[in-house]
């Protein structure tokens, strides 16, 4: 084997060197690039479940970055059904509207001041039934880039259904229960007299509007002469059932049942007119028939609405309070942008994501709390303070199991909006005529009688009263809602009730 030595400062020497240099260069360069690349990696992390919204509502698609990176320099799309026509587009810095999908430019929208803190949460407002379906969350650094699936659907309760009576060729008697704006297919159960389900003999027909929502139909054949049948449609959310009932009634077997309904509608109809009749005839002008007429339609809108704006007596305040209870909110149910009171008597939206324990019961998608304590029977008071309060929900809310759908949507409550926006949310939305603005609203359930009613304590005016039956267990229910640039940052308050003078 042969030695080739080379002296200092030849040519062979310093190319040698020089080659050397070159290659650390490019190891460095790869090294560097590669723990560049590892750094910047990251992953988006949204609903392990479904997120369930009902119409007109606010929704949030949850997405975090993990590890904590700070996405304000990233690329944020979030895609419903092309690449090239986004839900929303986050790029350079901006939102960006060109080729936005059809409706969603004014109803959606990130939190750009969570940006920072890995937060690339999309919410919708003012959901509509064809917001529905699969969405994805694509986040691109330039050197990495990550996606999330989070899919949404959107619940619409129908209207009451009715009942209607028709008949075969072979003179066979059905009874068939129809209902629509339904979102997804509501359960149908038919009930005898007895209270026995007989479902299994009807058959259901179902179609979809021009909204996309579902007309439902449910005939069931009868063989009695005379029978009492009821129809009860329900949805699979948490929402109660709207039950319609028809008693159908055989005077003799030789009398067709069709010849009985139109004979009680004719009675009643005679009925209703001889009564008008009388009552025209006691007037003395037109103005007095106007009058007349004017103040029974409004007692009647009244008596159908049961939404009466009145002021409470004190007798009627004594009996309410004389129920008040101790309501404390549940930490483990409140949604991480919410702090509570170490007494749990008050609740405030801080505006960011705080570290929380992973509770099951816990609030995911509404920035809501519940109470520790449910109730199922009795009447049961308590008082939130409002005040300085631009936005905000009280009500009840349901027990659900599941994680993260632990009462997902409050049950029944009343809600202010843009400041001046009052109404009550059930199945539907109805607008409220508040003529003080409250401070403190007083909440009443009397659980036994199938009420819950509102009021503005400091004016005792009634606000608003659901009438139904309930079932389950039923929790006090608080949402402060979003911080609005600085705005809304007051909290919700539960105070203990005052004695009446």
């Amino acid at each position: 084997m042969s030695v080739q030595r080379f002296q200092r400062g030849s040519p062979a020497q310093s190319a040698m060197k020089a080659q050397g240099r070159w290659t650390l260069s490019v190891l460095g360069f790869l090294f560097l690039h590669v723990d560049t690349s590892w750094a910047e990696r990251f992953q988006v992390s949204g609903a392990s479940d479904l997120i369930t919204a009902f119409v007109d509502d606010d929704v949030i698609l949850p997405a975090l970055l993990s590890p904590l990176t700070n996405a304000t320099a990233f690329e944020i799309r979030w895609l419903k059904d092309d690449f090239t026509s986004p839900v929303l587009l986050y790029q350079n810095y901006k939102l960006r509207h060109v080729n936005q999908m059809e409706g969603f430019k004014e109803r959606s929208q990130l939190f750009l001041e969570e940006l920072n803190k890995g937060n690339v949460s999309l919410k919708l407002q003012r959901v509509r039934v064809s917001d529905e379906g699969l969405y994805k969350c694509f986040v691109d650094s330039g050197s990495w880039f990550e996606e999330a699936h989070i899919t949404l659907t959107v619940q619409v309760l129908g209207i009451q259904p009715s009942i209607s009576v028709s008949s075969t060729q072979d003179h066979q008697t059905l009874l068939e229960c129809n209902s629509e704006k339904w979102n997804p297919q509501p359960e149908v159960v038919w009930r005898d007299k007895n209270g026995r389900d007989v479902t299994s003999l009807s058959k259901m027909h179902t179609e979809r509007d021009s909204e996309g929502l579902l007309r439902v139909s449910s005939i069931i054949p009868v063989e009695q002469e005379v029978s009492v049948f009821s129809c009860m449609m329900r949805s699979s959310a948490p929402k109660p059932a709207w039950p319609s009932e028809l008693s159908i009634y055989s005077l003799s077997p030789g009398i067709n049942r069709w010849m009985v309904v139109v004979i009680l509608q004719l009675v009643v109809l005679v009925t209703v007119t001889l009564l008008l009749i009388t009552q025209w005839k006691r007037m003395e002008d037109m103005n007095q028939q106007y009058d007349c007429i004017n103040q029974l339609l409004h007692v009647w809108l009244l008596h159908k609405q049961l939404d009466v704006t009145r002021r409470v007596t004190n007798s009627e305040w004594r009996r309410i309070i004389s129920s008040a209870a101790d309501v404390i909110l549940d930490p483990d149910t409140a949604h991480p942008y919410l702090c509570l009171s170490e007494d749990g008597k008050e609740v405030r939206n801080v505006g960011k994501l705080q570290t929380v324990p992973d509770k099951p019961r816990r609030y995911m998608d509404f920035h809501s709390v519940q109470a520790r304590e449910a109730y199922t029977s009795g009447r049961h008071y308590w008082e939130v303070e409002v005040r300085e309060k631009i936005e905000w929900t009280v009500g009840i809310a349901l027990e659900m199991e599941g994680k993260g759908e632990f009462c997902s949507e409050p049950y029944r409550r009343v809600r202010l909006r843009n400041e001046k926006e009052y109404s009550a949310v059930s199945e539907k939305v109805t607008s409220l005529l508040v003529r003080r603005k409250p401070d403190r609203i007083r909440v009443f359930l009397d659980y036994d009688e199938g009420q819950l009613s509102f009021y503005n304590a400091e004016s005792r005016e009634h606000l608003h009263t659901f009438t139904e039956t309930f079932s389950g267990k039923l929790y006090p229910y608080l949402s402060p809602c979003y911080s609005l640039r600085g705005k809304n940052i007051a909290p919700l308050v539960i105070h203990p009730v005052k004695a009446i003078a």
